[in-house]
């Protein structure tokens, strides 16, 4: 019985429209922030799955953010 490989997760970015308060980056404690342009939010972090990868999305839509760029890092 081969043991299934487990890749490494991907790193994100989100470029959220706004300033996030720190009631609503406590929703996302697996992201740090990043340096952004003024009026947005950049949120970076490993993501492991696809069905994480919409979890988070339906986080961004649960608290009205407007997501306005995803990107995986290098």
């Amino acid at each position: 019985m081969s043991v299934p490989r487990r890749t490494p997760p991907m790193r994100y970015e989100f470029l959220i429209k706004g300033e996030l308060s720190e009631r609503a980056l406590a929703v996302f404690p697996e992201f740090t922030t990043a340096p952004s342009q003024r009026a947005f939010t950049a949120l970076c972090g490993p993501v492991h799955s696809d069905t994480q990868l919409r979890g988070i999305l339906g986080r961004f839509d649960t608290l009205g953010l407007t997501v306005v760029e995803m990107r995986r890092l290098p």
